[in-house]
């Protein structure tokens, strides 16, 4: 089972517009002002992972993790450094059942371009994944997607660790949303990779354009682990132009 993860309406109407492009015909569209998508809330959502859906107008808002409230976002948001971009199953730094957890929230769906993700493994948790296709030029693909590698391809975006949730959404009724902001870094999140695959930091800056995900109470408490949530929140604008080297 996959929750839902809900967005704004003008969130969902940025992601229906440029779901089904490519990503030539994705990132052409910020040469001109009318059709620039680069800024507008949901650009940046990791659609290839998350099960999204438009927010109720009538959604009750009940818990906001915002930061521009840092002391209560710090203790309940972080974006780990060993858990962004391309992580496979057997990476020694995972959090305990982090998988699981991430297939709840936003399992990966492999595609063609995943081919050669092995070569681009997060820098703090790379590890020599086992091959089943000796052949580099081929153009078979297994179903994880990731070319040959016998481990499963977990996660290749942003992702948000969200703690100490379970007591605060079982006061809440389960139809009642908890709300999740992640800043918008367009220097780690764009076209020019170096930052994104380092070890530096991802800084939850208030002062950037964010992201909102909306978590319903019902589905915090049907998780894996309500207190430990694990989401593959984010994309890069290289998202869907492939692996290569």
């Amino acid at each position: 089972m996959q929750a839902k993860i809900y967005i704004s309406k003008e969130a969902m109407a940025t992601v229906n517009a440029i779901k089904d492009l490519d990503y030539y015909d994705r990132v052409s569209l910020s040469d001109y002002e009318a059709t620039d998508f680069t800024s507008s809330p949901g650009y940046y959502l990791n659609t290839n992972a998350l099960d999204l859906a438009e927010l109720p107008d009538d959604a009750n808002v009940a818990i906001h993790l915002t930061p521009a409230d840092a002391e209560t976002y710090n203790h309940h948001v972080s974006i780990p450094t060993i858990l962004r971009g391309v992580i496979f199953s057997g990476a020694p730094n995972l959090p305990h059942g982090c998988g699981k957890k991430l297939g709840y929230w936003s399992p990966l769906a492999p595609t063609i371009h995943h081919r050669g993700a092995v070569y681009y493994q997060n820098v703090l948790n790379a590890y020599c994944v086992s091959l089943t296709d000796t052949d580099e030029e081929s153009d078979l693909v297994n179903a994880d997607g990731a070319g040959g590698a016998v481990d499963t391809l977990l996660s290749d975006g942003v992702v948000i660790v969200v703690t100490g949730l379970a007591a605060m959404a079982a006061k809440l009724a389960p139809g009642q949303y908890v709300a999740v902001s992640i800043s918008i870094d367009t220097a780690m999140l764009g076209i020019e990779l170096d930052g994104f695959m380092s070890s530096q930091e991802y800084v939850a800056d208030p002062a950037q354009k964010s992201e909102t995900l909306f978590l319903r109470a019902a589905d915090i408490l049907a998780s894996p682990d309500a207190n430990h949530i694990v989401i593959s929140a984010l994309r890069t604008d290289l998202s869907g132009y492939g692996y290569t080297y």
